[in-house]
């Protein structure tokens, strides 16, 4: 079945989120970036709002910021999911050394999720397939499917549906939570749903002016139900659908 990942930029943010029906918070600050990361009060604050409701993650930002070494240290008891992006790691090659070092020296109890981009080349990251293979051997706790710059255009735009598909069933194959993401739309979500990741991640969708504006609790509520009907609609395909060799 396919959650819904809602990013949010404060704690008046997460609460909408929760009431929309999210069901797991992402906290970024998305003038920061695809990755942006907040401050560590912004985790906390949404982290007392959220209260245990749902599952929380952090966007770490790029491995080769700048600033990532100044970043807050992670709360294992509050943050269940961290994602560090790869732009720049394409042309390293000890980019998987460097990345496994920093997620080594997070809490045993925070799940490192592996980031791919669909604009890869524009990021100059890793290709996704090569990321996939890096997250197994790490081992992470799921793999995401981003876009690393907005203008760039959407998720379907950069990769084939049939290129995302083939990832999905490797990363669920292999363990891993599969997460979609990348400007994803409504026009967009049937073909993403129909890959069948574990979560699709939004903000732009969900938000009033864009990824930079405002969430709105309503919008957040509309896509939780479109995520509940496919879900529904896919349960009474199965039991219509008779059995090979019935």
């Amino acid at each position: 079945m396919t959650r819904l990942l809602v990013s949010v930029r404060n704690a008046v943010e997460a609460q909408d989120a929760l009431t929309g029906g999210a069901d797991l918070i992402d906290i970024k600050e998305p003038s920061r970036g695809s990755l942006g990361r907040a401050t560590g009060a912004v985790w906390r604050e949404v982290a007392n709002v959220v209260g245990g409701k749902a599952p929380l993650s952090v966007a770490l930002g790029e491995l080769l910021d700048d600033a990532f070494e100044r970043a807050p240290p992670i709360d294992g008891t509050e943050v269940r999911f961290a994602k560090l992006g790869l732009s720049g790691c394409g042309v390293r090659q000890d980019w998987f050394a460097d990345w496994r070092r920093a997620v080594r020296s997070w809490p045993a109890s925070v799940g490192a999720v592996a980031v791919a981009y669909a604009d890869w080349r524009t990021a100059q990251a890793p290709p996704p397939d090569e990321v996939l293979a890096a997250a197994l051997a790490l081992p992470c706790s799921a793999f995401l499917i981003d876009t690393f710059d907005k203008r760039s255009g959407g998720l379907l735009d950069l990769m084939s549906y049939n290129d995302l598909a083939e990832l999905v069933r490797g990363a669920q194959s292999q363990g891993l939570l599969a997460v979609l993401a990348g400007s994803l739309t409504s026009d967009c979500m049937t073909a993403v749903l129909a890959a069948t990741p574990d979560y699709v991640a939004v903000r732009g969708a969900v938000c009033r002016g864009g990824r930079e504006g405002v969430l709105d609790a309503a919008m957040v509520c509309q896509l939780a139900r479109t995520l509940a009907a496919n879900v529904r609609r896919g349960l009474e395909t199965t039991r219509t659908t008779p059995a090979i060799g019935s």
